[in-house]
């Protein structure tokens, strides 16, 4: 579905295009820091930290990888655990 005319995506693409790289880059981290806050906020807020990682882990990157990277305690010996970078909206210190 593409609900954009042609002289506002020409318009877009103009303005993408006069970005600096690192002006691109800091957009796609807010649009992701924006979604992460979307999919946190949908969480039961009885979870704890290391199962809000591991959710989080989940929606964005499937079931293989969050089970790896955060498994269940008591199983796995890949002694992984949650890592301290704060989360979107977390307070850090």
């Amino acid at each position: 579905m593409n609900d954009t005319s042609p002289e506002m995506e020409s318009l877009l693409k103009a303005r993408y295009a006069a970005m600096t790289g690192s002006e691109r880059a800091l957009m796609a981290l807010q649009m992701f820091e924006t979604a992460q806050r979307i999919v946190l906020s949908s969480f039961d807020p009885a979870l704890n930290d290391y199962q809000r990682r591991r959710e989080l882990c989940r929606r964005f990157y499937g079931d293989a990888l969050a089970f790896s990277a955060f498994p269940e305690p008591g199983y796995g010996a890949s002694g992984l655990t949650a890592s301290s970078t704060p989360l979107a909206g977390e307070a850090t210190g």
